[in-house]
């Protein structure tokens, strides 16, 4: 039980550190011209996200995809309980996911997008990190 509570612990703390580098950077190298607001003024922030194009918030969702894909991967590889530590840290993942869109308004495409994208993602790092643990190679 400790191995499979630390494995999952270790999959979503490798998605949370991805997500924040991939977060850090794009709002580094953001292309809008207004500065992030202040976290707490949810009108300011959902105009903030508004003002990005389509294609920085493509590469955002393609951030969370990866880091759903890698912690459910590392879970289900390090806990050796096939694929359900995996699925721990994707369903984990998609509710810490669904309250960043509950804090900060996003357009609806990327909503139902990130929706698809995680659980996919976190589906496939599942089955690969299941998989992984038996020397078997997912059909």
């Amino acid at each position: 039980m400790t191995r499979l509570i630390l494995a999952v612990l270790g999959g979503l703390i490798l998605a949370f550190g991805l997500v924040f580098v991939t977060d850090a950077l794009f709002h580094s190298l953001s292309p809008s011209t207004s500065t992030m607001p202040d976290g707490s003024d949810r009108e300011a922030m959902r105009a903030y996200v508004a003002s990005q194009p389509a294609s920085a918030l493509a590469v955002i969702l393609a951030g969370w995809a990866i880091a759903a894909f890698v912690g459910a991967a590392i879970a289900a590889r390090f806990a050796g309980r096939g694929e359900s530590p995996g699925w721990i840290v994707t369903a984990l993942f998609l509710l810490a996911t669904a309250a960043n869109f509950a804090m900060v308004p996003h357009p609806t495409w990327m909503v139902l997008s990130a929706i698809v994208a995680i659980v996919a993602a976190g589906w496939l790092g599942a089955r690969v990190g299941g998989a992984g643990r038996r020397g078997e190679v997912p059909a």
